[in-house]
């Protein structure tokens, strides 16, 4: 992981982003916000918010373990939706949109988008 002051805080909102795509991968249905969403959509976001989280946080030569650890997640997560819930079924148009939210993610992380968390962590400290 860099050196960032907040960053085990900031881990830990990564970890909280992780558990909330299990829960929202496995669980029967989720609370609707009024505000209609592809589901392939919300896939990609949700991968894509993944990786660019933490790009931010692992040098840029660990990018390529974190797509590949998040690609694996979106298949495991497929597949116990497809063996171990009765509401949910296994799609690989799913894993699909995993996937493009997460090379996106990669490729604008290796644009500058990764440098979120040292920008953030400059401004925390200018304002102190």
């Amino acid at each position: 992981m860099l050196p960032l002051p907040h960053g085990r805080w900031l881990l830990a909102v990564g970890w909280v982003l992780v558990a909330l795509i299990v829960y929202g991968s496995l669980a029967p249905s989720l609370p609707s916000v009024g505000v209609s969403i592809s589901d392939k959509l919300q896939h990609a976001l949700g991968y894509f918010l993944l990786m660019i989280w933490f790009a931010g946080l692992y040098p840029r030569r660990q990018h390529w373990m974190l797509a590949v650890g998040f690609l694996l997640l979106g298949a495991l997560l497929e597949v116990a939706q497809g063996t171990l819930t009765a509401s949910r079924e296994m799609d690989v148009r799913d894993l699909g949109a995993n996937a493009a939210g997460i090379i996106v993610g990669y490729v604008l992380a290796g644009f500058g988008l990764a440098n979120w968390a040292r920008r953030m962590e400059a401004w925390l400290t200018r304002r102190r």
